[in-house]
C-alpha cells in the first residue's frame, strides 16, 4: 500500500509495483523473461538449429535411396512431408524467448499446433496401412482398392491439415494469446504469455485425438516382422511423447518462474527429436551402416518367416 500520496488512507500499489508489510511507499517489482542471450536459451536453439539440419541432411539421404526398401517402407513421399513438417515445427522454439509481444505468443502455438497435426496424420496413415495390409486385407480386400482409387492416405492427410488450419484460425481470431504479467510473486512480475484454454480447446482435442488414434493402430501392429515394423518404432515414439507432456505438466503445476517458458520450448524440442532420433536415424543406419537389410530379398525372408509363424 502506498502511504505517500494521504497520510489518512491506503491505495493500491500499480501492477508494476509492490510494497512490503509496513511500508509506506510502493516499490517497482522486477521484471523477468528469459532473454535470447540465456544460456538455456541459446542451447535450445542451437538444438533447434541442429534438428533443421538432421532433417534436411536425412531428407537428401532419403532422396538418394528412394526406391529402396527402407525407404518405401518408412513411407516414401510421406517420409519427406513429416520431416518438412517437422521442422517448420521447430520454429515454435524460438518464440519462447525474449521480450513476450502478441506476434511472438502466437507463433509460440501455432507453427507447432498446425504442422505436428500433420505429423501426427501421416503416423496415422502409415500405422493404418501397416495393421490393413498383415491383419485387416484378408477379411476387407475391397478396402484397399477403394483407398487407392480414393488416394486415401493424402484424403485423411489432407482433411486433418485444413480442419486443424480453420480452428487455429477461429481461435487466434476470436481469442489470440497475448502477452500477460504473472504477478504471483510480490516483488516480481514474470512477462508470459495467456492462452484463451476455451479458445483452444478445438486444436488441442484434434491433437490429442490424433496421437492416441495412432497409438492404438500402431499397438495394434506390435508383433509385425522386425524389420518390417513401423509400427513398433511409431509406438515408442508416441510413448516418449506422451511421457514428455506429462513431465512438463507436472513441472508446471509445480513451478510458476520464468524457466517455465525453457522448459515448455524444451518439450516442444523433445517432441520433435523423439520422431527424428527414434523412427527415422535407424533406418538411416540401415542405408548406410547396413546395406544388405536394404535389399528386396531381405525384406522378403522376413515377411516369409512371418507368414510361416501365422
Amino acid at each position: 500500500m502506498d502511504h505517500t500520496q494521504n497520510p489518512y488512507e491506503c491505495v493500491n500499489c500499480k501492477e508494476t509495483e509492490w510494497s512490503a508489510a509496513g511500508s509506506t511507499s510502493c516499490t517497482l517489482r522486477v521484471v523477468e523473461y528469459v532473454p535470447f542471450t540465456d544460456s538455456g536459451a541459446i542451447l535450445i536453439m542451437v538444438g533447434a538449429w541442429a534438428l533443421v539440419g538432421l532433417t534436411l541432411a536425412m531428407s537428401v539421404l532419403f532422396a538418394i535411396n528412394y526406391n529402396t526398401p527402407v525407404v518405401r517402407s518408412a513411407g516414401g513421399p510421406m517420409c519427406f512431408l513429416i520431416l518438412g513438417c517437422l521442422s517448420l515445427c521447430s520454429l515454435s522454439v524460438f518464440f519462447y524467448f525474449g521480450k513476450p509481444t502478441t506476434s511472438f505468443c502466437i507463433l509460440r502455438f501455432l507453427p507447432f499446433l498446425l504442422f505436428y497435426t500433420v505429423c501426427l496424420a501421416c503416423f496415422v496413415v502409415l500405422s493404418f496401412q501397416i495393421v490393413y495390409i498383415f491383419k485387416i486385407a484378408a477379411k476387407f480386400p475391397k478396402l484397399r482398392s477403394q483407398w487407392i482409387k480414393y488416394h486415401g492416405q493424402w484424403l485423411v492427410i489432407t482433411v486433418a491439415f485444413v480442419t486443424q488450419a480453420l480452428l487455429l484460425l477461429f481461435s487466434i481470431t476470436f481469442a489470440p494469446p497475448k502477452p500477460y504479467n504473472e504477478t504471483l510473486y510480490p516483488d516480481k512480475m514474470i512477462l508470459g504469455c495467456d492462452i484463451n484454454l476455451k479458445a483452444f480447446f478445438g486444436p488441442v482435442v484434434l491433437l490429442l485425438s490424433l496421437c492416441f488414434l495412432c497409438f492404438i493402430l500402431s499397438y495394434m501392429g506390435k508383433d509385425l516382422p522386425k524389420n518390417d515394423n513401423e509400427a513398433k518404432a511409431i509406438t515408442f515414439c508416441l510413448l516418449l511423447l506422451i511421457l514428455t507432456w506429462i513431465i512438463f505438466a507436472t513441472e508446471h503445476l509445480l513451478y510458476h518462474g520464468k524457466y517455465i517458458q525453457t522448459l515448455n520450448a524444451l518439450a516442444i524440442l523433445s517432441s520433435l527429436y523423439s520422431f527424428l532420433l527414434w523412427y527415422f536415424l535407424p533406418k538411416c543406419y540401415i542405408i548406410l551402416f547396413q546395406s544388405y537389410k536394404n535389399t528386396q530379398e531381405y525384406f522378403q525372408g522376413l515377411l516369409l518367416n512371418y507368414n510361416t509363424r501365422q
